[in-house]
């Protein structure tokens, strides 16, 4: 009996020593270490220590918490971004095996847009005759002293907005060829980097 007595005491002396012990530190910047956390420190950092001294869970502020999150969600994103691009890298390659293989491609889309170009080109040629035309006519009519009738000044203005319309539909495929040259050159590059061939 005496010796079952002594085995509880061992057992209760071992279990008090064994307590977690709570370090933290306050607004005066002083250490403090507890075997209980005081209530007005329960939403604060504190660590929470093991019989032996080391830290056993380390409890942070909400604002720790929140910059924790936010980093957390960037590495993510960026890992995110990063499984994204090397699966774009791995399409890009599987599309365009060789260097000729981009410079097919985007040669025969700037083929589509030279040809749109010459369509526009044409029309604002025709559209600049029939405006020199309509304008002609109304000069003839005022060298004549009679008055220009208004569907004649209508298609005078029409004839000009067309012709604007056109010069920047103009101005804009010659955008779109300067961005296929870019397009072109950032493709070959970006293929010399993937296979290593640069």
């Amino acid at each position: 009996m005496k010796s079952l007595s002594i085995f509880i005491l061992c057992l209760l002396a071992n279990s008090a020593f064994a307590q977690d012990v709570y370090k933290w530190v306050d607004e005066n910047g002083d250490v403090h270490y507890s075997q209980a956390l005081p209530p007005e420190q329960a939403g604060k950092a504190h660590d929470r220590l093991t019989s032996d001294g080391r830290v056993a869970e380390r409890v942070k502020t909400a604002e720790e918490l929140e910059i924790l999150r936010a980093e957390q969600a960037r590495q993510r994103e960026q890992a995110e971004k990063a499984r994204i691009q090397v699966q774009r890298d791995r399409l890009f390659l599987a599309a365009y095996p060789t260097e000729d293989d981009v410079r097919r491609t985007i040669s025969s889309r700037r083929e589509t847009v030279l040809s749109e170009r010459d369509s526009v080109e044409s029309l604002l040629e025709q559209s600049r005759g029939r405006f020199a035309d309509t304008v002609e006519q109304a000069a003839e009519l005022e060298r004549r002293g009679k008055a220009v009738p208004g569907h004649l000044v209508t298609r005078i203005s029409d004839a000009r907005a067309g012709i604007r319309e056109l010069t920047r539909r103009l101005d804009e495929i010659e955008a779109r060829l300067v961005a296929l040259d870019e397009e072109l050159e950032a493709e070959l590059e970006r293929h010399r980097r993937l296979t290593g061939s640069g």
